[in-house]
Order: structure tokens, then C-alpha cells, then sequence
């Protein structure tokens, strides 16, 4: 068995990963972000483009949210 080279993946690429996934949302829909407020997916996607607090805070919760996917946690048991 060979051992796979790992491969760093870059804020870059994260960023384009999470612009992705919220092309995926609906429209017509606003999101809740705690205590800064609503935003389109249009607003989102600007944000996460920006690399600013909001934006960050996406990319963060998106990556919890895919690590949880691959540890199984959303899966019954």
C-alpha cells in the first residue's frame, strides 16, 4: 500500500470551496449570522470574496460542518 502524499490546501481554495456551496442556497432566502445580522446569498458569497469577519465566519462554519460530514456525526447510528 502506498502512502498518499498529502496536499496543503490553500485559504484560496477554501474560499472558492464555500462560494460554491452557497451558490447551491436558495435565492430568494436570507441567513441568519447570530448578532451581525441577515444576508442573501449574493451578501454571503461577497463577504467570503472579501475575506472579512462575516466572511471568515462562513468559511469557519462550513468547514465544521464538512469535517462533521466526514466523521459521521450526521449519520444515525
Amino acid at each position: 500500500m502506498t502512502k498518499l502524499s498529502e496536499k496543503k490546501v490553500t485559504n484560496e481554495e477554501i474560499r472558492k470551496l464555500v462560494i460554491a456551496r452557497l451558490r447551491t442556497l436558495s435565492g430568494g432566502k436570507k441567513i441568519s449570522i447570530g448578532s451581525d445580522g441577515e444576508f442573501s446569498r449574493e451578501e454571503l458569497i461577497k463577504r467570503v470574496t472579501d475575506n472579512d469577519q462575516v466572511g471568515k465566519k462562513i468559511v469557519q462554519i462550513q468547514l465544521e460542518y464538512l469535517r462533521s460530514l466526514k466523521e459521521g456525526l450526521f449519520l444515525p447510528e
